[in-house]
């Protein structure tokens, strides 16, 4: 079978990975204005983890975050396997997991069993080429479902993140 043939992964996406190193999102600058977009969601929300994610190939690593503690905010990322943003850069759509004890794709996840993570909110990072790099989530420890309106807020979160990650290139 040729590669033409293959279903296409948007997870490995050549292009797209390209557009996440051409944004150079490691860089300090994006973190401070990334982290304060993540503090006011957040607390808009009344969660207490809110990120920023970009979904590479192998992993997930935060580009913005607040109230994110233990191993994972030490490492700074978790095996893509494991990522609940890695939905959203498939799909191309928002992930909502109101239970994630009970939800099929998250309730044998480490996150889940080992970590507490109950509830997950998050929808694509859409640069202006059309690249999904990430997600823009909220995640709590108990159990929640999100209204229309607040996906709708998450969107615009989203669409703000972007556009201050794609400004500062222009610097």
């Amino acid at each position: 079978m040729s590669q033409n043939n293959l279903p296409r992964d948007n997870v490995h996406d050549k292009d797209r990975l390209d557009e996440i190193a051409r944004l150079r999102l490691h860089e300090d600058r994006v973190d401070e204005i990334l982290n304060a977009y993540s503090k006011q969601a957040a607390a808009e929300f009344n969660l207490p983890i809110s990120m920023i994610s970009v979904v590479l190939d192998e992993a997930q690593v935060t580009a913005g975050v607040h109230g994110l503690e233990g191993w994972i905010a030490e490492s700074g990322g978790i095996p893509v396997e494991w990522s609940f943003c890695a939905n959203s850069v498939e799909s191309k759509k928002p992930f909502i997991v109101e239970n994630a004890v009970d939800h099929k794709k998250t309730k044998y996840n480490p996150l889940v069993t080992m970590d507490g993570i109950r509830c997950y909110a998050g929808v694509p990072l859409r640069t202006s080429n059309g690249h999904i790099i990430g997600n823009f989530c909220v995640v709590g420890t108990e159990e929640r479902s999100f209204s229309e309106d607040e996906i709708n807020r998450l969107k615009e979160f989203a669409e703000k993140a972007v556009a201050q990650i794609e400004a500062r290139l222009e610097d």
